[in-house]
């Protein structure tokens, strides 16, 4: 990554740990689909829809984070 906070490089599909990161994810999650080409196409659907996110009107990440730590809690 050329900068350190993950927030800021925005190009996480050209990241080899991003890389990485996403293709264990998919090894537990999805094993069908645990292949590096896979892991990059995920990582850019991902970024294209925090892009569409961000600009979307009334779209709060803090309530979007909040809502994720319940769904994890219930697992």
């Amino acid at each position: 990554m050329t900068n350190p906070d993950p927030f800021h490089d925005r190009h996480l599909y050209e990241d080899e740990d991003a890389i990485n990161s996403a293709l264990n994810y998919l090894k537990i999650n999805h094993p069908d689909d645990a292949n590096r080409n896979y892991a990059i196409a995920f990582l850019k659907f991902m970024q294209r829809f925090a892009f569409h996110a961000e600009k979307t009107k009334g779209f709060d990440y803090d309530t979007l984070f909040e809502q994720f730590k319940k769904s994890e809690q219930k697992d």
